[in-house]
């Protein structure tokens, strides 16, 4: 680093200290007045821009005012040319307003924007709107006025661009502008033309289909415009919390207006009802585009003008203030340069005195500076040199007497030997650490003293190389070694040696740290990482590792392996209903009768939650497998005793073998676990085996889960409809919504088949939200087409109650949207979600039970049924699964329980549906045992909802509405 400035070094050497200082002002007098003219030169930029920027914000608001007074010109012009007189005497008013605002932006133009070719192409076509327009047809009146205000808009584009605001550089502004220039007045074009398109329909009380895609693609784009509008306003919020209440006021005005004019466009034109007027529409729409505009010139603009003043204001403040303080510090730097210089000089002059005084023999001359610099360090130490040679011998006896004591305070044990190994020194923490005191341990040699006699040889080996060699790579070295303590334990200890010669010999320090604590944690730390912390039982890592040693083994004595991948049965039932202490409890005891059943030699681990796998080396035959597999289904099958709790499960078994099966680890877990679900899915508490078509089963299922992710967006479900039929009149007051998968190359696609798989994934959560809003949009079809007053059953699954996206409020804001009473909607759930201690869960039930939806139990008598799940929540339906009608005869037990079932919802305030219902035997015992209403191929199978609505030639009346009924033909339905 100092070669660096050795130029500079021989310079100042040359120089006396006047010239010195005299080069370092003129230095800092060129390189502050660099800042200043650079600084001034910045700022001044950001004032011009800001200055730029605001003459460009205060045209924005002319133009934008004539743009606003030509939109409603051509709104009037629609209208008037559609057949709506009443509109004449306003169109003139405007006409001469909109020229009026249009001469006043002229004047405010600079020349050189004037004589641009857009200008001129505007002025033409100013003229021929204004002068012409009465001549033309709605469509070309509208297209000329369209035109015209393009091109204003593509003009106003062009002059924020002359007034760089595009390019303003602060955050707090630019979202601002966006929405002032280009996003804002873009939306009120759209809601222009909507205003023009729609006043020229009401006007000629129809609506050709060129206005309706027009329409259409405008309402759209305006929607889109409005997102545009919220994010740059939302940002612009975040930016500048002192606009907040005016930007939200704006964000919502504009977006609850526009709103209702889209929702007016789609309720009344669009829908082909054209049941307002055009005045009305006129008037609303203008509202909307002038309210808007009064928030653009009212509130957004001013905002900017005051943002920019703010920002050329803050700049030249800055600059003044800056070049103040830089004056100021120049002023400074000579002002301290010159004390800094006399200080120098006159401090030097001391001590040249002093030194003479020395030289001639004034040993105790001292030199005395008043400054606190490097001089007086030099001073100092000048004084120092003289005090030196007087303290010498002191300082050595002090440094002795801190050395011993360094030693005898050291929190490591320290033992010093020569080369013989006899001990020479002894601190108070080797005599804590190894039990001799220092009178007993000093002239001990050391390796019989402490060490383990293992190490012993090996200590006076090294010792005897380095007197020998002098190489000292093998004593300075860090060793962990053991111990050996006067009772004769031995503990764990960290050695390092250092050497120095003494006398002509060689002194040893060895420094000794017992690190039996060390040891402790590293062996703890090895054993949380490679085993299960609640069981004891080796971890997956732990496992990966035993099994890849196994399957070598294996391959050397050409023997198999075998893999056993255990779940524990219903062991989250127990979890929520017992608690996690429990559970937890319920693991340990099942790890243990797991281990009781194999070898010492086999390796039994926990991979998480209830998963379990068993690793059997020497694997000589098959049924060997399969006794050690059925004798742990057996003791997995008996009582658990968890705190006074008699708890029962059972488990599901996957085998699969090395190497018949596979060959790499991956590949034997992935057929275990595919093993293991087959036993699972088999009813639980039994075995299985490996095979290939675990594996195709596997692999189609992965193909199935990968076409029903696309299936929604291929729009391959429908929605099928089956009755549910008023028994006592024969009645359809209900339907079930059903979903169908139509693929389009396996065709149709049985629920059962992809509803678990949708469930275990998720999907049911999107795939049920789409279920809703198609049977809740064909229950309002069937209104307005027939006037039924139908209600419709959809099944939510119990996923969906728990996933945070898919809450009640959803569904009923759908409901409200489609104008739909909420009894036209009856949720049917499964007895499985009444178990369910979330309280989401219960939340979400209770919310829809609050808004008036009504709850059905479906597939009652199959699930963990409960009375005080019954009285807990306030249930509408019951629904009594086919498992028990399917079988239904006089005095058998199914009707027995049907009865039962019956009696107990009807006490408890419920209506009964029975399901399965295919024959008229099992309808007259249902009838006469109080059933309300039944569902089934007797009546109908699910159907198309045209086909639904054709169900029957005859119909029954509900509310003074005619809906389809259920007779004694309908078996030809």
């Amino acid at each position: 680093m100092r070669q660096i400035f050795r130029p500079a070094i021989a310079m100042m050497n040359s120089l006396s200290y006047p010239a010195k200082f005299g080069l370092v002002w003129l230095l800092s007098l060129l390189a502050i007045s660099f800042v200043i003219v650079n600084l001034y030169a910045s700022l001044a930029r950001q004032i011009n821009q800001g200055e730029l920027e605001l003459e460009g914000i205060g045209l924005a608001g002319p133009i934008s005012h004539a743009i606003q007074l030509i939109q409603k010109h051509r709104g009037l012009s629609q209208g008037l040319a559609g057949g709506e007189e009443s509109m004449g005497a306003t169109l003139a008013t405007v006409s001469t307003d909109a020229q009026a605002a249009y001469r006043h932006m002229a004047a405010l133009l600079p020349d050189n924007l004037k004589e641009s070719a857009d200008w001129k192409s505007i002025e033409v076509q100013k003229n021929a709107v204004f002068n012409k327009g009465l001549g033309w047809s709605d469509h070309q009146s509208f297209v000329e006025h369209t035109r015209l205000v393009s091109q204003l808009l593509m003009f106003k584009v062009a002059v924020s661009g002359e007034y760089v605001l595009p390019l303003d550089p602060q955050i707090d502004t630019s979202y601002l502008i966006d929405a002032a220039i280009n996003r804002l007045p873009m939306a009120l074009e759209h809601l222009g033309q909507i205003r023009a398109h729609g006043t020229s329909s009401l006007a000629q009380g129809r609506i050709n289909e060129v206005r309706r895609v027009a329409l259409r693609s405008l309402t759209a784009q305006l929607t889109d415009e409005l997102k545009f509008i919220r994010a740059d306003i939302e940002r612009a919020r975040t930016h500048n919390p002192a606009l907040q209440e005016p930007l939200l006021v704006i964000d919502r005005d504009v977006t609850e207006s526009v709103q209702r004019v889209i929702q007016l466009v789609e309720w009344s034109i669009l829908s082909g009802r054209l049941d307002a007027s055009a005045d009305q529409f006129f008037g609303l729409a203008t509202a909307v585009i002038d309210q808007s505009y009064s928030h653009l010139h009212g509130l957004l603009l001013p905002m900017i003008e005051q943002l920019l003043k703010e920002r050329i204001a803050q700049a030249k403040r800055t600059l003044s203030i800056t070049i103040g303080i830089v004056a100021l510090l120049f002023i400074l730097v000579i002002y301290f340069s010159i004390g800094a210089y006399y200080a120098t000089t006159e401090n030097i002059a001391i001590l040249a005195r002093t030194a003479k005084a020395v030289a001639n023999g004034h040993i105790h001359a001292r030199a005395r500076l008043s400054s606190r610099d490097e001089l007086r360090q030099v001073g100092d130490s000048f004084n120092e040199m003289a005090e030196g040679i007087i303290t010498l011998l002191a300082a050595r006896v002090e440094d002795e007497r801190r050395h011993h004591s360094v030693i005898e305070s050291a929190l490591d044990a320290m033992v010093q030997f020569n080369g013989k190994g006899a001990i020479q020194g002894w601190n108070p923490q080797a005599a804590k650490l190894f039990g001799w005191s220092r009178e007993e341990a000093l002239g001990q040699p050391i390796h019989e003293l402490i060490m383990p006699e293992r190490y012993r040889q090996a200590h006076l080996d090294c010792i005897e190389h380095f007197l020998l060699t002098g190489d000292e790579s093998q004593v300075r070295r860090r060793l962990e070694v053991a111990g050996l303590h006067r009772d004769g334990h031995e503990f764990p200890v960290e050695l390092s040696v250092s050497v120095i010669e003494n006398g002509g010999g060689h002194l040893f320090s060895a420094f000794i740290r017992d690190i039996t604590d060390k040891k402790a944690s590293e062996d703890r730390i090895w054993w949380q990482a490679n085993y299960d912390e609640l069981t004891g039982l080796p971890n997956r890592r732990m496992f990966y590792n035993r099994l890849e040693q196994e399957l070598k083994k294996a391959d050397r004595a050409h023997l198999m392996v075998a893999v056993l991948f255990v779940d524990l049965d219903r062991f989250k039932e127990v979890n929520d209903t017992l608690g996690h202490r429990i559970g937890d409890a319920l693991l340990v005891k099942a790890a243990q009768r797991i281990q009781s059943c194999v070898r010492d030699t086999d390796t039994v681990a926990r991979l998480g939650g209830d998963e379990f796998v068993v690793i059997l080396d020497r694997v000589e035959n098959i049924p060997g497998v399969e006794r050690v597999a059925t004798q742990i289904l057996k003791r997995m099958a008996e009582v658990f005793m968890l705190e006074k709790e008699a708890v029962y499960i059972s488990a599901s078994i996957g085998i699969t073998l090395y190497p018949q099966d596979a060959t790499d680890i991956e590949d034997l877990m992935k057929d275990a676990d595919q093993a293991m679900y087959l036993a699972k899915s088999s009813g639980r508490n039994r075995l299985s085996y490996f095979t290939p078509e675990l594996q195709k089963t596997a692999q189609d299922r992965l193909r199935m889960l990968t076409d029903l992710r696309g299936a929604l967006a291929g729009d391959q479900f429908k929605i099928h409809y089956q009755p549910i039929v008023e028994l006592a009149t024969g009645c359809i007051w209900k339907a079930e919504a059903l979903i169908r998968w139509h693929h389009p190359e396996h065709g149709l696609i049985s629920p059962a088949h992809f509803i678990p798989l949708a469930e275990e994934t998720g999907l049911i959560v999107q795939i049920g939200d789409w279920v809703f809003r198609e049977a809740t949009r064909q229950v309002k079809r069937w209104q307005m087409e027939h006037g039924w007053d139908i209600q419709v059953s959809i099944n939510k699954s119990p996923i969906q109650f728990k996933n945070e996206l898919s809450g009640s409020e959803i569904w009923l804001n759908h409901l409200r949207d489609l104008g739909l009473d909420e009894h036209c909607v009856a949720i049917e759930i499964t007895e499985g979600l009444l178990l369910d201690q979330e309280p989401l869960v219960a939340s979400r039930l209770q919310a829809f039970r609050n808004a008036g939806v009504q709850i059905a139990i479906d597939d009652f008598g199959t699930g963990y049924s409960s009375l005080s799940y019954l009285k807990k929540f306030d249930f509408d339906y019951l629904k009594i699964d086919r498992s028990f009608t399917r079988n239904l005869k006089p005095d058998s037990s199914d009707m027995g329980l049907c009865e039962a079932i019956i009696v107990m919802a009807h006490k408890l305030g419920m209506k009964v549906i029975a399901e399965g219902v295919e024959t008229e035997m099992q309808r007259t015992l249902l009838i006469n045992a109080g059933c309300d209403y039944a569902q089934g191929y007797l009546f109908s199978k699910p159907l198309p909802a045209d086909e639904f609505a054709q169900l029957v030639p005859c119909c029954c009346c509900v509310n003074g509405a005619k809906l389809p009924c259920v007779t004694e033909e309908a078996e030809t339905a």
